[in-house]
């Protein structure tokens, strides 16, 4: 994932599922179908790049994991970096993670 473009775009493609979701399902709110597909996104997003890390292939950026973390998927990246133990041991990524958290 390399620009902002890019990343508004898997947004709004998060928003589109949620409203579609949301026609199937319609007595759970748009906004945590949202959440809960963001959060699966981010989650593999953060799998994938330890897979990579270990095959030592090219990475997704910090940003980007910061970036859908900020987004609403932080649960994710969470869950994502304890399983995968991904990241554990960067205490700068955890404080600006934690931190989005707080927000």
């Amino acid at each position: 994932m390399c620009c902002n473009s890019f990343r508004i775009l898997i947004l709004f493609a998060f928003v589109i599922i949620a409203f579609f979701s949301n026609n199937f399902f319609p007595s759970v709110p748009v906004v945590l179908w949202y959440l809960i597909s963001l959060n699966i996104f981010t989650f593999f997003l953060f799998v994938i790049d330890k897979i990579y890390a270990l095959k030592e292939k090219r990475r997704v950026s910090e940003i980007t994991l910061y970036f859908l973390s900020f987004a609403g998927g932080v649960f994710g990246a969470f869950i994502g970096m304890i399983l995968a133990r991904h990241k554990l041991k960067k205490n700068l990524f955890l404080a600006i993670e934690f931190f989005i958290l707080i927000l």
